[in-house]
């Protein structure tokens, strides 16, 4: 069903403890949710040409991988997978769809549309109540909104973190008790595919897991990464930064006016002068999607309030193609649309989350502790 009845919620799961507890009490109590996650990756595979036991195949060496560089991420999923009675296997190919859709690890390369996303932080000079405010719309898979849950961790070590994600996956949108909140958007370049990385959501949670801005941008700055990706940073105490990365390199842009916002194509100077931006070819609503969240946060500097990001990320100009964007047909008869809106106060530690926003919605709150 898409875009209909009563507003779906993502459900709340606690867990805490040990990497591998952690995954298990996931996989118990969200075992339907990652179920749902398997099957619309299958499916979405099999419309690319990609079997999904050659992909299952090419996932022990992506957690091979994983396992070398960030044994604590390979730890939980073998608990989300016994948890919910499925193989590690299909647990890795979920985090690593970017890698096997998109040509990583010897696939076939066949991609599907590209994630949409626009992400805006206004820091606390900008805001009405000088707190930070840091969102997203995340643009992909309607059906994803039905696979999507957000988790509270209370890890042995590290930590408490508040993450909004598709079950089964680490990390897509979140915030820890150490004042920082993440988002991510889909970049696209001539250098992707080059070379063999971490699964991007692995990256988002090796962030989420630092107790310092320093040592999150370090593990940005040092990842492994098949894949470009945009990832925008903030810091409860006012700082953020947006580091668009490609395999081999990293470019960063600090806020302007207290503002900093970010849709799916390179702005860094250095990025335009250095590589060839092929995401923005099949994504040129990218370029207004950017400048009208920017416009509209710049006209209420000094009293950002959370419901003027909500406004913000309500655009409908150009729609379908819009901040928020209403459900689209593609392939294989999917449908592409705004998944949800994700608003974080870091300074407060609380998210918002407003699954399929294009329609009736409400926004559901979650709190880090």
């Amino acid at each position: 069903m898409t875009g209909s009845g009563n507003p779906i919620v993502a459900p709340l799961i606690d867990a805490e403890g040990l990497p591998k507890d952690i995954g298990l009490q996931i996989g118990r109590t969200a075992g339907e949710q990652i179920l749902r996650s398997i099957e619309i990756y299958r499916r979405g595979f099999l419309e690319c040409g990609v079997d999904w036991k050659w992909a299952c195949t090419i996932a022990r060496r992506i957690a091979e991988r994983i396992e070398r560089c960030t044994p604590e991420a390979l730890a939980e999923m073998q608990g989300l997978a016994e948890g919910c009675g499925v193989s590690l296997e299909e647990i890795v190919a979920i985090n690593a769809r970017t890698e096997l859709l998109y040509g990583g690890f010897g696939s076939p390369g066949v991609a599907e549309d590209p994630d949409g996303c626009t992400g805006a932080i206004a820091l606390p000079a900008a805001t009405r109540d000088a707190h930070l405010l840091h969102v997203q719309n995340w643009d992909w898979r309607d059906e994803c909104a039905e696979s999507s849950v957000v988790l509270r961790l209370v890890p042995a070590n590290g930590p408490r973190m508040l993450i909004f994600v598709e079950a089964g996956m680490m990390a897509r949108a979140g915030m820890n008790s150490a004042g920082m909140a993440i988002t991510g958007n889909f970049l696209e370049c001539d250098r992707d595919g080059s070379r063999e990385g971490l699964p991007v959501p692995v990256i988002r949670r090796q962030i989420l897991s630092q107790n310092t801005l320093g040592a999150a941008l370090e593990k940005v700055l040092q990842s492994e990464r098949a894949f470009s990706i945009n990832l925008m940073l903030s810091h409860k105490d006012g700082e953020a930064f947006d580091l668009e990365t490609t395999p081999d390199e990293v470019f960063w842009i600090t806020p302007e006016n207290d503002i900093l916002v970010h849709a799916n194509h390179f702005v860094s100077a250095a990025a335009r002068s250095k590589v060839r931006d092929t995401g923005v070819i099949s994504n040129g609503d990218s370029l207004y999607r950017d400048l009208r969240v920017r416009r509209h946060l710049e006209r209420n500097h000094g009293h950002i309030s959370t419901l003027t990001m909500k406004e913000a990320m309500q655009d409908k100009f150009g729609s379908p193609r819009a901040v928020c964007r209403s459900p689209v047909s593609g392939p294989g008869g999917k449908s592409s649309s705004t998944v949800a809106t994700v608003l974080m106060d870091t300074t407060a530690g609380i998210m918002w989350v407003a699954m399929r926003p294009y329609g009736p919605h409400e926004f559901v709150e979650y709190r880090l502790s």
